[in-house]
């Protein structure tokens, strides 16, 4: 489905920037692909364990905060940016830097593709999500913070218990939190457009994983955007 659309934006070459890369699955799944990767994440860790499952393919793999200039190759013809990480930059301002960095490394007529939640996403989010096993018990809740001054920053918070052993009747209790900010799809081509990015299309996907020509926030989960580089005039 991806890369299915990333070849109809007709993008210039192959190389491409996995921003975002994690544990470099997607990235090593690309250069299966015939595309010429290089994937960078924020965090060491996860870098370590790209480079430790996927080293021996070539594929290069950089620790990087994508808002920062790019000083590991480029230019590319495609750039990725996938796994909510839109939502993660919780700050406009955040997000309209690390728009303009992916954009500067892009090629003219370069393709950039990155996902984000909807408002549907979010409504759904606001749920309660229990999830049970014999070690393991979960709760995933989330609620928006017009405290923080802005109404469409979130919060997610993840309550688990698990079973220290398969002997024990003690558990152990984690909590995270993830801050994220709903953006929509006019905040989205304004901010490309000040990053010299030409919106190509925003694309509805459902829980299904179906994919719709067009976006719906309202009933869409998560929005798939794309966007080109312009050419000079």
């Amino acid at each position: 489905m991806l890369e299915s659309l990333i070849k109809r934006a007709d993008p210039p070459g192959v190389r491409l920037l996995d921003a975002g890369c994690g544990t470099g699955r997607s990235t090593a799944a690309f250069a299966e692909r015939g595309f010429e990767p290089t994937g960078v994440d924020i965090s060491p860790a996860m870098i370590d364990i790209a480079r430790a499952k996927h080293g021996h393919t070539g594929i290069e793999f950089h620790v990087h905060d994508i808002r920062l200039p790019f000083e590991h190759g480029g230019p590319y013809d495609v750039v990725l940016c996938m796994s909510d990480i839109a939502n993660y930059l919780a700050d406009k301002a955040h997000l309209g830097e690390a728009l303009a960095s992916l954009g500067s490394v892009l090629r003219p007529g370069g393709v950039l593709v990155f996902d984000a939640n909807t408002a549907r996403g979010y409504q759904l989010m606001r749920e309660s999500h229990v999830f049970d096993s014999e070690d393991l018990h979960a709760v995933l809740r989330g609620r928006f913070l017009p405290e923080d001054g802005d109404p469409h920053r979130f919060q997610l918070t993840m309550d688990a218990f698990r079973r220290t052993g398969p002997e024990a009747n003690t558990w152990t209790r984690e909590s995270v939190q993830h801050l994220q900010r709903h953006h929509s799809p006019a905040e989205f081509a304004d901010l490309l457009d000040a990053a010299g990015l030409e919106l190509l299309g925003a694309h509805g996907l459902e829980r299904t994983g179906t994919l719709s020509d067009s976006l719906d926030e309202d009933r869409h989960t998560k929005g798939l955007y794309l966007a080109v580089r312009r050419t000079a005039a």
